[in-house]
């Protein structure tokens, strides 16, 4: 990684500002039309509406699919989309043994019918925010020096503005777009607020973390949510006010082994040991202000894989007890929750929390407003959850020996439908790595690394 030296180069090449504008390229792709049922489901199950091949788009046979969210570059390579004003987005280029990209290109498809409506460059991009602003979706690239670069989500077209700042992380909310820069090894971390054409326009801070460009190179290590800003690396945070940009707590020299910002502005925090073998370990429960809430002496952290909650206040879960979202309360405990030294929580959607126990080879629904189980499904439930709507959790997952997509009942724990994989396309590779999921209309999309498909009720 560069050292300071040479991002104050960096920083003097490109201190005169370049604006470029990079016409999309239209594509008359019109995608598929028909819904086919799908070999050997039952009627709830429901048919294949279009398909979209990466190799056979992009003429290359080993190209992929990959998550904007993840850039064209390091982190680069899990499958994923982003979803906005009825335009899905997507990276799809060719893996390379130096993880990134080749041909690279973002690419605007149409949710309903499959069909790719624009293609716009995307080789150098390092990441990008999954909320657009008026219309557009926000990434940063450093190619020849730092620039921030926008995605028209109706045409594609493309801008890109070089700054001098070194930045090595991006988010955005409806109307401000963030950015964090500077040398994390050498504590030199810096946060902006403001827009394309100026990152500092509302204010700049400073702010005491520090962590390796491991660390760097993972998402989170900027978020906002609800008003409140977290940065998180290595062993330290900090937590901000997103308006101003003042301190709200800052870790010092306690040892942060995780952190999260949820919804409401709260942050979950993991204390570790330092290091140092039998240093007691605890949880935290931050409000919007950066004062603790709860705190648990549980070292079991949840980590569920997907959340959609319906209360604006759901109860926060450390370890195997609930807490208030607002005043910390503590409001039940169940163990359930947690497995040996592991979280059980998988999934959160609406008022149930979805548990599985790999031990005892079962799935448990916990109501996370009273704790009470709600029902409980015996043998190996092997869902990794995606997406949810419709009263449905969905995920991947495997069905007699085979990977297939399955839809259960959040409130029963029913399984309500199946789809193999190879009953969609033949060949086990197609489906085999990776896996985003969300609904659309009255349907689904799919995303593997080598293929998309929209799901359609028949």
């Amino acid at each position: 990684m560069p050292n300071r030296s040479t991002r104050a180069l960096i920083a003097a090449a490109t201190a005169a500002v370049v604006t470029v504008t990079a016409a999309a390229v239209v594509v008359a792709d019109q995608g598929q039309t028909s819904v086919k049922k799908i070999t050997g489901t039952n009627e709830d199950t429901p048919g294949l509406a279009w398909s979209l091949d990466a190799a056979e788009y992009l003429g290359r046979p080993f190209a992929d699919f990959s998550d904007p969210r993840g850039g064209s570059s390091y982190m680069s390579g899990t499958p994923g989309f982003i979803l906005a004003a009825d335009t899905l987005v997507t990276i799809v280029g060719i893996p390379t043994d130096r993880y990134v990209l080749d041909e690279a290109a973002m690419i605007g498809i149409d949710p309903e019918s499959g069909a790719v409506r624009w293609r716009a460059p995307a080789a150098d991009l390092e990441q990008c925010s999954g909320q657009p602003i008026d219309g557009k979706i926000y990434c940063y690239a450093q190619a020849d020096g730092h620039a921030i670069v926008t995605y028209d989500l109706k045409s594609g077209a493309s801008e890109r503005r070089s700054v001098e700042e070194y930045i090595f992380g991006l988010t955005t909310t409806a109307d401000t777009l963030y950015i964090i820069e500077g040398s994390p090894e050498d504590g030199e971390v810096r946060v902006h607020s403001g827009g394309f054409d100026d990152v500092s326009a509302n204010w700049t801070q400073s702010f005491d973390v520090s962590g390796g460009w491991e660390d760097v190179y993972q998402s989170g290590v900027l978020t906002v949510t609800d008003g409140v800003g977290l940065v998180r690396m290595g062993i330290s945070m900090a937590q901000f006010d997103a308006e101003s940009g003042n301190l709200l707590w800052g870790s010092g020299e306690s040892c942060v082994s995780s952190a999260a910002l949820e919804s409401g502005g709260v942050v979950v925090q993991s204390n570790g040991g330092c290091g140092y073998v039998d240093s007691e370990s605890e949880q935290l429960l931050r409000g919007p202000d950066g004062k603790v809430l709860a705190t648990s002496q549980s070292p079991v952290v949840q980590y569920p894989v997907f959340e959609h909650a319906t209360d604006a206040d759901p109860p926060v879960l450390l370890g195997d007890s609930a807490y208030d979202r607002t005043t910390g309360k503590y409001l039940w405990e169940s163990s359930d929750l947690v497995d040996g030294e592991s979280g059980t929580v998988t999934a959160v959607v609406g008022h149930t929390a979805y548990l599985r126990d790999p031990a005892n080879q079962r799935a448990i629904g916990i109501d996370v407003r009273s704790g009470r189980q709600m029902w409980r499904v015996d043998g190996d439930q092997s869902l990794t959850p995606l997406a949810s709507g419709g009263g449905l959790l969905l995920g991947s997952g495997v069905l007699d020996g085979s990977e297939a997509l399955m839809a259960v009942d959040i409130g029963t724990g029913e399984t309500v439908w199946t789809a193999p994989f190879v009953a969609i396309d033949p060949d086990p590779e197609t489906f085999r790595s990776g896996g985003a999921m969300t609904p659309y209309d009255n349907g689904w999309i799919y995303s593997s690394d080598r293929r998309m498909i929209g799901l359609t009720p028949l």
